[in-house]
């Protein structure tokens, strides 16, 4: 039987753990990247110059965000929404007791320009932050 052992001096030890440490904050801020990108996409392409204007208004009157990301437990992760958005979503019931089909704007347009802009968006990310952290460790 063959063993194999490594010895670690202990400033490379330290590079290790602050590596392992920096892991699952880093996985959280690249979700965050794209979530952040995400909203972008879906204001400016799909929100902006028609009848819900939401360049216009970033908040309403309460306050509340009215394009908002949140990264998922564990970062695996990202759900953007826009509550002016649930009205058109899923369809509507109309004055006149027809229902309007459904936009699918979030599920559907979105997710395929997300998806095509992905790698593009990882990209952006290692560039400016992967770079900084690993320099600093």
């Amino acid at each position: 039987m063959a063993t194999l052992k490594f010895e670690l001096n202990k400033k490379e030890f330290m590079v290790i753990d602050e590596m392992r440490k920096l892991f699952p904050e880093l996985r959280a801020r690249t979700m965050g990247h794209i979530g952040s990108q995400s909203k972008k996409i879906l204001k400016a392409r799909f929100l902006s110059g028609q009848e819900i204007n939401l360049r216009a208004y970033p908040r309403d009157k309460k306050g509340k965000r009215t394009i908002s990301y949140t990264v998922g437990k564990n970062a695996k992760h990202v759900a953007i929404s826009s509550y002016p958005m649930n009205l058109f979503e899923k369809g509507r019931m109309l004055r006149s007791g027809t229902k309007e089909a459904g936009k699918k704007v979030i599920t559907g347009k979105l997710k395929q320009a997300v998806m095509s802009e992905l790698q593009g968006m990882v990209n952006e990310f290692d560039s400016k932050v992967w770079e900084k952290e690993f320099n600093s460790v």
